[in-house]
């Protein structure tokens, strides 16, 4: 939810400057034959993966790009969008520099749906599609949209539903000014995510990998291998210790992962 500082111990990050108000970290790879585009959580904004940052800056064959939404970090004057489809339509037209060489897509939480909906977007277009598809802490699609939808919530109960899934410092969620001014934001995105659905599956053609927490009480673990229903050219589902956020407590586990995955799509493009 708030931009992530960098501990005093370890090497400063260092990124380009931002070429588009969509890309909120990148690292600087200009001869780099694979880019890693990552989508962030409802709440979150690019901060979250300041960790990815200095894991990726001393690679020059991977360029790795943080997606900034509307409404938080450089962009919190912004208004956010509430409606997934008018957001898809700024989000594939901001993005649209950076599908100009082979890339992966990764999606956390809400930002799996951007992350799927992008890469199905870009092939029913017929334009590049991703080399592989990485989503994390999202179960598959519903059919329809769940009855009750989060955006409507009242302020304590949007509260409590933070404090339910955990990653959100519990100072910050008693802080009443620092609150009122994201609440907003939270509203919208919940709209966004609990709004997804697919009446019918939509074949993806491209690897699709999903990750899940193995305590996660956001998602069950049995959604997280229904999109196997999505996949036209290979699934693999996998599951890490931890709840919601095991991106953070499975960090090192994930990334490695993380790099087998983007390894083979370096060697077949």
């Amino acid at each position: 939810m708030f931009e992530l500082q960098t501990p005093a111990a370890q090497s400063p990050v260092r990124t380009v400057r931002p070429r588009s108000p969509w890309i909120g970290a990148q690292t600087h790879a200009p001869q780099a034959r694979l880019r890693l585009i990552a989508f962030h959580h409802a709440g979150g904004n690019a901060g979250f993966f300041v960790p990815w940052v200095r894991y990726f800056q001393a690679m020059d064959w991977i360029e790795f790009v943080a997606v900034q939404l509307p409404g938080r970090g450089r962009r919190l004057g912004e208004a956010p969008y509430d409606s997934l489809e008018p957001l898809m339509a700024a989000v594939q037209q901001g993005l649209e520099p950076l599908l100009d060489r082979p890339y992966v897509l990764f999606g956390f939480s809400m930002g799996a749906i951007l992350a799927f909906e992008l890469a199905l977007r870009q092939q029913q277009a017929q334009h590049r599609r991703p080399a592989a598809l990485i989503l994390a802490g999202r179960g598959a699609p519903r059919t329809q949209p769940p009855a009750v939808q989060r955006g409507a919530f009242s302020r304590e109960k949007i509260l409590r539903e933070l404090e339910r899934l955990g990653g959100t410092d519990p100072a910050l969620l008693a802080d009443g000014p620092f609150m009122e001014v994201f609440m907003r934001t939270f509203q919208a995105d919940f709209m966004v995510a609990d709004g997804h659905h697919c009446p019918q599956a939509q074949t993806l053609q491209c690897p699709l990998h999903v990750w899940g927490g193995a305590d996660d009480p956001e998602v069950p673990i049995e959604r997280i291998y229904r999109w196997d229903a999505f996949s036209g050219q290979g699934f693999a589902g996998r599951l890490f210790p931890g709840d919601h956020f095991f991106l953070k407590s499975a960090h090192a586990a994930a990334m490695d992962n993380l790099m087998e995955i983007l390894e083979k799509a370096r060697r077949v493009q």
